[in-house]
């Protein structure tokens, strides 16, 4: 389980492990003065090091995440939901603390992250019964979840971020200057990256209700470009931001996906 998560403390924690000898250049905060005086030995204390950290999982639960395509085996917000849960038991089996923030137009559930044995229970009952809908407000679901986390937190924000991207940098410079760290994971089915549809079809956006009828094929051109623009701005946001990114197309493998950001978060240490 080592590497999920950067840690802050390189061995001074509060915990103290063991002596060793004093090697000039050593912070003289951290030598036994007593023990230096009363038998002549310049020794150092080291202490325990500390990687436990609070996980906050926040998840859009709006409209626009219900979608499921052809190839899918759920909807956006449920491959979103799963990927959510293996992350707040991964935190969990290695004593972090974690809470999780689910929100549209409001923050619907909001669960500090805390040290209470039932918080796991409680986390993956409130993702099973949780339907998305409604319009999604991501800086304000930023900003409250922002005022449950009082230290150096994780944040791993799951969404598909439509309408979005110009903000989000912004979002995340202010989460970054507070101290803490974060994960963008933006899930996307294979129908949004590829459109593959050919006959004329009548798309209804399903948070506003815009619509507008249109082959798919006379159009794919000029919505790829889009596409990879919006995904190409979202994905330099991050990287701006210093926090990592993931695309989660809802049709791949959890599992591959997951061991994929955990060997580089791993490598990131």
């Amino acid at each position: 389980m080592s590497g999920l998560h950067r840690s802050h403390c390189r061995g001074t924690g509060n915990e103290f492990l063991q002596y060793r000898s004093y090697v000039p250049g050593d912070d003289l905060k951290y030598l036994d003065w007593k023990l230096l005086a009363r038998q002549g030995k310049a020794c150092s204390k080291v202490f325990q090091e500390e990687t436990n950290l609070r996980c906050a999982i926040l998840l859009d639960a709006s409209a626009s995440m219900d979608y499921q395509g052809q190839k899918a085996a759920c909807s956006k917000f449920r491959y979103a939901a799963i990927l959510a849960a293996c992350l707040a038991y991964l935190a969990r089996s290695q004593g972090d603390q974690v809470g999780l923030f689910v929100y549209s137009d409001t923050l619907k559930i909001a669960t500090p992250p805390g040290n209470s044995a039932g918080s796991l229970p409680k986390i993956l009952s409130e993702l099973e019964q949780i339907k998305p809908s409604g319009i999604a407000d991501h800086a304000l679901a930023m900003r409250q979840t922002e005022e449950f986390l009082n230290r150096h937190s994780l944040l791993v924000w799951l969404s598909d971020f439509q309408g979005f991207e110009e903000q989000l940098g912004k979002a995340l410079r202010g989460f970054r200057f507070s101290g803490h760290d974060g994960l963008v994971c933006q899930v996307l089915d294979d129908d949004e990256l590829t459109l593959p549809f050919h006959e004329t079809l009548r798309f209804v956006d399903s948070e506003n209700n815009r619509e507008i009828t249109t082959t798919a094929g006379l159009v794919r051109e000029v919505y790829q470009k889009r596409l990879d623009s919006f995904l190409s701005r979202t994905r330099k946001h991050c990287l701006d931001q210093q926090t990592d990114y993931l695309l989660a197309p809802s049709s791949k493998n959890i599992g591959y996906l997951l061991s994929a950001w955990l060997h580089k978060r791993e490598g990131l240490l």
